[in-house]
């Protein structure tokens, strides 16, 4: 029975190694990084020409303390929302990451961006990325487009479509929302026959919270065959709001969420999915202003990431 059971133990032992092998998976994550660099104040808003009703007066961002988080992350891929500088995210991210971070983004007449931060020791940008203008809804609107971008992981494996978004916020903003989601769908629906791949990474934040919550979702994304990936954090939040103003209260949400279509299910590890920051703690609010220094600092939101393999590609 001795050597067989060191047998198994070494198969267990090789089947562990290989799955922890980071040559064979990547980490792909979204992160709404609130106004950055502005994040709450005001002042600084308005010099990038925002002007808020009812501008905030806390503090900017902590440029240092986002990248040193970001960089013990050590993520191939990052969905991000909310860039208002893009030049100095992409400097940033190459002065505290390395020059192997690429910054790819989309533009548009909106002061909050959304784009992708990639390694491109790990991650190759294969052909032009597509910005959606469908989810702005009306030439002059303020909201935000979809961008895709088609990556390869290097030196040869996984190839997929990763597509951020940033919907309309607020539960009154349901009504723009279902219109963005009637949108992404045809989208979505689409892309597989014009490019050939029906691997589909879709990020971002999808601001859900209407009393609706996933059910804003969850009827299109079923009719797509689109797995939920964030369904898997079982009641770990992705930010805290403001619910309350006058009595400083902050309650936790899951807004920021992660779908892949049926043949990229393929290649994500089942129960990966995790979040960094503020969120890992998992306390459902925070009351009387006594908020971590991560919310005060980095964000209201906090990384979503998932973990795909990347040795073989089964598309």
């Amino acid at each position: 029975m001795r050597p067989v059971l060191s047998l198994l133990l070494m198969i267990t032992s090789l089947i562990f190694a290989q799955q922890n092998d980071p040559a064979r998976y990547i980490d792909v994550a979204t992160f709404n990084i609130e106004w950055f660099p502005c994040k709450d104040d005001g002042a600084m808003m308005q010099r990038y020409g925002i002007h808020l009703s009812h501008p905030p007066r806390g503090e900017a961002t902590d440029v240092r303390a986002l990248f040193r988080m970001l960089s013990r992350l050590n993520l191939e891929l990052l969905a991000v929302e909310e860039i208002v500088d893009t030049r100095m995210f992409a400097d940033s991210a190459r002065h505290y990451m390395g020059d192997r971070y690429k910054f790819i983004y989309a533009p548009g007449r909106g002061s909050q961006k959304v784009g992708f931060l990639y390694d491109s020791t790990r991650l190759r940008l294969i052909g032009a990325p597509e910005v959606y203008n469908d989810l702005l809804l009306k030439p002059d609107s303020w909201l935000r487009p979809a961008f895709r971008a088609y990556f390869k992981t290097l030196p040869e494996g996984f190839d997929f479509h990763a597509i951020v978004t940033h919907l309309k916020a607020a539960p009154r903003g349901w009504k723009q929302r279902q219109k963005q989601w009637n949108a992404l769908h045809e989208i979505l629906r689409k892309l597989p026959e014009k490019t050939g791949d029906a691997d589909i990474i879709l990020l971002g934040d999808m601001n859900n919270v209407s009393k609706r919550r996933e059910q804003e979702f969850k009827p299109i994304m079923d009719e797509l065959g689109f797995y939920r990936v964030t369904r898997e954090l079982n009641g770990m939040p992705s930010n805290y709001w403001m619910a309350d103003w006058h009595a400083q209260r902050l309650e936790a949400s899951l807004i920021d969420q992660i779908f892949v279509s049926a043949d990229a299910k393929v290649e994500y590890i089942e129960g990966s999915v995790h979040v960094a920051g503020m969120c890992a703690s998992a306390f459902d609010g925070y009351v009387n202003g006594d908020f971590p220094l991560y919310y005060r600092k980095i964000s209201d939101h906090c990384p979503v990431i998932a973990r795909f393999r990347v040795d073989r590609d089964d598309d």
